[in-house]
This record gives C-alpha cells, sequence and structure tokens, in this order.
C-alpha cells in the first residue's frame, strides 16, 4: 500500500493547504472588521463565519480530494465522504470556536484597563504547543467522527479511524500554532498570504502522514491495493 500511503499524504496535504488555507486567508482579511465587534450580535455572527468557512472550504477540499484517493481501494461514495467530511469539519470548528467566541463576550462586560496598565501576559512557547496538541486530540476525532460512520461500513477496524485523527492533530495543530508566528503579518500580502498557504501545507502533509498510517492497513485488507472500488465510487 505504498501507493495509497503517498497519495493519500500528498492529497491530504494539499487539501488542507486549499481549504483550510483559503479559510485563513478571507479570515485575516476580514479580521479588521471583527476585531472591531463591539455588540454580541457581530461577535456570534463573526464566529457564525468563521464556522461556516471552515465547514464549505476546508471540509469540502479535504472530503473531495482525500474521498477520490480513498475510492480507488474501498467502496466508498465520495460524495458521502465529502458530506462527512464537512459534517466533521464544521462540528470541530464549532468547538474550537467557543473558547474565543467566550472570551470575547466575556470582555465586553469586563472594565476598561486603567491607562498604564500592562496587557495580560501570553502564555509562553511550549505551553502554547501544549495546548495546541491538546486541542489536536480533542478536535480530531471530531473531524474524523462522520467519516467514521462511513469507513466502518467498509473497513474491518475502522474505530482505529477516530484515535488516529486525534494523534494526527495533535501533531498537526502545533504546527499551525508554530507556523503562524513565522507568517510575515507586516509584509506584503503575496508573501503573507503564500505563508498562510504553506502553514497550512506542511500541518496537512504532517496529519496525512500520521492517519494515513492507520488508514493504509485498512484499506489493504479491505479490498486488492490499487484496484477500483466495487462499487460506485463518485457517488
Amino acid at each position: 500500500m505504498r501507493g495509497f500511503y503517498g497519495r493519500w499524504v500528498v492529497a491530504n496535504g494539499v487539501a488542507e493547504a486549499a481549504g483550510l488555507g483559503t479559510t485563513f486567508v478571507l479570515g485575516t482579511a476580514l479580521a479588521p472588521r471583527l476585531a472591531a465587534a463591539s455588540g454580541v450580535a457581530e461577535i456570534l455572527g463573526g464566529a457564525a463565519l468563521a464556522v461556516l468557512l471552515g465547514t464549505f472550504l476546508e471540509g469540502v477540499a479535504v472530503g473531495w480530494t482525500q474521498g477520490r484517493v480513498l475510492a480507488v481501494h474501498l467502496p466508498v461514495s465520495v460524495r458521502a465522504w465529502v458530506r462527512a467530511s464537512a459534517v466533521g469539519a464544521g462540528l470541530a470548528w464549532l468547538l474550537g470556536m467557543v473558547p474565543s467566541t467566550v472570551v470575547s463576550l466575556v470582555m465586553l462586560d469586563a472594565p476598561a484597563a486603567a491607562p498604564g496598565a500592562l496587557p495580560p501576559a501570553e502564555p509562553g512557547p511550549w505551553l502554547t504547543m501544549l495546548l495546541a496538541a491538546g486541542l489536536g486530540l480533542v478536535t480530531g476525532p471530531v473531524l474524523g467522527a462522520a467519516q467514521w460512520q462511513v469507513l466502518r461500513q467498509v473497513a474491518p477496524g475502522g474505530r482505529r479511524w477516530l484515535w488516529a485523527n486525534a494523534l494526527a492533530w495533535a501533531v498537526g495543530m502545533p504546527l499551525i500554532f508554530a507556523g503562524m508566528d513565522r507568517v510575515p503579518w507586516q509584509g506584503p500580502a503575496p508573501a503573507r498570504v503564500a505563508a498562510l498557504y504553506g502553514v497550512c501545507l506542511v500541518a496537512g502533509l504532517a496529519v496525512g502522514a500520521v492517519h494515513g498510517r492507520v488508514l493504509a492497513p485498512l484499506a489493504a485488507a479491505a479490498g486488492r491495493p490499487g484496484a477500483p472500488a466495487p462499487g460506485p465510487p463518485a457517488g
């Protein structure tokens, strides 16, 4: 299954670059307006917009690209995989947006800081990476849960897909957080956009490399390597 594994890793990297990268690019373009949000409706609207972008951009891009690779080896409908990926992405983005949205809502009622007061200390880099890995451990299974419902119908042992996503995103999330610190935010827009896509490409390749190690044996056990799926894969 070396051919499958390599195609899976590349597909995952390209899909995350296209989907998640575009979500980040659009998010940074809208960030100044969202940062100026001064009411509950604006804050909730910004969070809802982020969830929708993540659902339709990341979910559909990842689902379609992964599904095209997977359907060569398993009788999986690409359409079903896209739907499952979009559902998982939407739930993961919803979960991921809760902390920042709650903080923003709380800050609406917080008293203004005294002139000259120091801003709250940010967590150190190691703590940030640890929190990012923890976020990946939580959101990874959420991302993969709906996909698992599709996978378990055609691949024995499909439950492993849940913890595979947990491990994969425990690696991918710190890479995203670390990469964001290296984006030239004050530089020219083309360099900033290219960096965002590059960060998501690297993270997507790493995520695919991790959960692809679990998926490749499942695909090998359920079908002939390289053989077309017995069902209509394009669903």
